[in-house]
C-alpha cells in the first residue's frame, strides 16, 4: 500500500519507518529541507531506541521529501503527524495543523482518506472533513479517520510495530476498509470507534497515567512515613493483572509535554462542557507539589545519580539503575550532556528481570561509546549465562565482558579520559553482592576508592 506521512517529527518519523517495514510504500514529508536532506543519508537528531537501525532497515521503502506535490498528488492515504502544543495551559494551537491540511489541499487529485495520527481535541476529525472538503469545493470525497498513536519516549519502535492496540475512530465503511488493509500486518486488536471516542481514548489514556504517576508518588511518601520500602509495595500492587507493573515507579512525578498537556486538555475539555474532572485535578495537585518535595530530599537519597569525585577530569556517577526504563533514563540524560565519551559498566541481577536482560544490552550498547559487562548480584545464577542473555542480542562490537565486578570497575576507569563520563549501573551504593546464598561484603565505591588509592601510590 502507498502512504504519505506528514510532519516527520518524533511521531511521524517512527510512523514512516513502522509502516516501511509492514510493507507499504511510504512517502515521508516535511517542509524543513535541512531534515529531509538528512534523513536521505539515514541521520537524524532523534535519540529513540533502535530508530536508526530500524531507518537504515527500512530506508529503500520510505522516499523523504520536503514538497507537497510530490507526496500528495494522487495519494489514496495521507498519515498526518504534526506536532500539536498548548498555546496556553489546557489549550492547543491547531494553526499549523490546519495550515498543513490547507497545502495538502491545493495537491489533491483524487478521493484520499485522511488519517489523523496528531492529538487533537475532540471534536477535530469532523471539522477536518468540512474544512477540507469546503476547500476542495467538494470535487472529491475525503474521509477522515481518528487514529491516535500511543508512542512512548524509549519504546517507541516497539511501540509502532508491537502496538497493544489500534484505534480508528471513523464514519465510512470505505474508510474501515482502507485502515485494516494499512494495519494487515500489525498483530493486536483493532477498535473501530467514533472519531469523537478516538480522540477522547487518546486523552483519557494519558490522563490515566498521569494519575497511576501521582498516586504511587502519594504512597512512596506514606512509606517513608511508616518504614515501608516502596520498591517492594509497588511490586506487590503491580502484580495484581488489573493494576500492571507499568508506572509505579515513584519519582520525580510525570513531565515532559505529553502527559502533563493531554492531562491538562482533557481537564479544559471537560470544563468546556460543565464536567468536572476531581480526581485528574488532584493528580494535577500531587504531581505539582512533587519536584520541591524531592528537592528537600535529594541529599537523603544517596546511589540515584551520584556523583563521585577524586578530583579526576572525568565524571564518575554511580546508579542504581536495573530496569530497561531505568537504564534507558540514564542514558539518555547523560547523552544529552555529555561532553566526551560514555563509558557504562554494567550487569544483570541472578533470579530477576530474564527476559528483559537482551533489553538492557541493547540500550547501553547504542548509548554507549564503550561498555564493560559483569556480574551484579548474580545470587546462584551463573554469571557467564547472565552475560551471555545480555549480549545476545546486540549488534554493536562496543563492549568486552570482564566477570570480576572489581577488575571491570578499574578498567573502565583506566579507559576513562577527560571529559569523559563513566556510568557504573544497578548497585548504586550497596554494600553487599549477593552471591549463591549469601551476602558477601562489597562496595562500588569502596572498589573506586581503592583504584584511586593504588594511582596515587603508583605516583609516588
Amino acid at each position: 500500500m502507498k502512504v504519505t506521512v506528514i510532519g516527520i517529527g518524533f511521531v511521524g518519523l517512527i510512523n514512516a519507518i513502522g509502516f516501511a517495514a509492514k510493507g507499504h510504500e511510504v512517502f515521508a514529508l516535511d517542509p524543513d529541507k535541512k531534515k529531509i536532506a538528512a534523513l536521505r543519508r539515514n541521520e537524524t537528531s532523534i535519540k529513540e531506541y533502535m530508530l536508526e537501525e530500524e531507518l537504515v532497515k527500512n530506508s529503500e521503502r520510505i522516499r523523504f521529501t520536503s514538497e507537497f506535490r510530490d507526496a500528495v498528488y494522487k495519494a489514496n492515504v495521507l498519515i498526518i503527524c504534526n506536532e500539536v502544543l498548548e498555546s496556553e495551559p489546557g489549550k492547543v494551537d491547531t494553526v499549523g495543523f490546519f495550515a498543513t491540511l490547507k497545502e495538502c489541499c491545493r495537491q489533491i487529485q483524487n478521493d484520499v482518506i485522511v488519517v489523523i495520527r496528531s492529538t487533537v481535541p475532540v471534536g477535530t476529525n469532523r471539522e477536518v472533513k468540512d474544512f477540507m472538503t469546503n476547500l476542495t469545493n467538494g470535487k472529491y470525497k475525503i474521509d477522515v479517520v481518528s487514529n491516535p498513536e500511543f508512542l512512548s519516549q524509549g519504546t517507541a519502535i516497539k511501540d509502532m510495530l508491537q502496538p497493544s492496540r489500534i484505534v480508528v475512530g471513523l464514519t465510512s465503511r470505505k474508510a474501515q476498509l482502507v485502515m485494516k488493509e494499512l494495519y494487515a500486518g500489525f498483530d493486536c486488536p483493532l477498535l473501530v470507534v467514533s472519531p469523537e471516542s478516538a480522540e477522547l481514548i487518546k486523552y483519557a489514556s494519558n490522563a490515566y497515567l498521569a494519575v497511576k504517576v501521582s498516586y504511587i508518588n502519594e504512597i512512596a511518601d506514606l512509606c517513608e512515613s511508616v518504614k515501608a520500602d516502596i520498591q517492594e509495595v509497588s511490586v506487590g500492587i503491580g502484580l495484581d493483572p488489573r493494576i500492571g507493573q507499568k508506572y509505579l515507579s515513584s519519582g520525580i512525578g510525570f513531565g515532559g509535554p505529553w502527559l502533563t498537556q493531554d492531562t491538562r486538555v482533557l481537564m479544559q475539555t471537560a470544563k468546556d462542557n460543565s464536567v468536572r474532572l476531581r480526581v485528574l485535578e488532584a493528580a494535577m495537585n500531587a504531581n505539582e507539589r512533587r519536584p520541591s518535595r524531592l528537592i528537600k530530599k535529594l541529599k537523603q537519597v544517596p546511589g540515584r545519580l551520584q556523583k563521585i569525585d577524586f578530583k579526576q577530569n572525568y565524571d564518575i556517577i554511580l546508579d542504581y539503575a536495573h530496569t530497561t526504563n531505568a537504564t534507558y533514563e540514564v542514558l539518555n540524560f547523560f547523552n544529552k550532556v555529555k561532553k566526551g565519551n560514555i563509558i557504562t559498566v554494567v550487569g544483570c541481577a541472578g533470579k530477576r528481570y530474564k527476559d528483559k536482560r537482551s533489553e538492557i544490552g541493547k540500550i547501553v550498547t547504542n548509548y554507549s561509546n564503550k561498555v564493560i559487562f559483569t556480574m551484579d548480584d548474580p545470587r546462584n545464577e551463573n554469571v557467564e549465562s547472565i552475560i551471555s542473555d545480555m549480549t545476545s542480542k546486540v549488534k554493536n562490537n562496543n563492549y568486552e565482558i570482564i566477570e570480576d565486578r572489581t577488575k571491570a570497575i578499574f578498567k573502565a576507569l583506566s579507559l576513562a579520559k577527560e571529559n569523559d563520563t563513566l556510568l557504573i549501573l544497578g548497585k548504586g551504593l550497596d554494600n553487599y553482592m549477593a552471591i549463591d546464598d549469601k551476602y558477601i561484603k562489597y562496595s562500588d565505591l569502596n572498589v573506586i576508592k581503592s583504584y584511586f588509592k593504588k594511582l596515587s601510590k603508583e605516583k609516588w
